[in-house]
């Protein structure tokens, strides 16, 4: 089974960087441009990593965090 990680990143270069490098490590890579996306794609995919920017526009990553883990469904990732 491949492990599938989530990339929340709102920089074009930088999810490509970091797409690039786990998909040739054999990762199933995911990824959204904003928390909200990031959060909604979580609860559906529950990933097995969660690989999260700070500065996003609108609600932040720290938030986002705290979203992820005072939710019973996405707390464990």
């Amino acid at each position: 089974m491949t492990a599938t990680i989530l990339v929340v990143e709102d920089n074009p270069a930088n999810l490509k960087l970091a797409t690039t490098v786990l998909e040739h490590a054999g990762y199933r890579v995911l990824h959204a441009g904003t928390a909200p996306e990031g959060i909604a794609l979580a609860k559906r995919h529950r990933p097995d990593l969660i690989l999260m920017d700070i500065q996003l526009p609108g609600m932040d990553g720290l938030t986002a965090t705290s979203v992820l883990k005072t939710d019973a469904e996405t707390r464990a990732i």
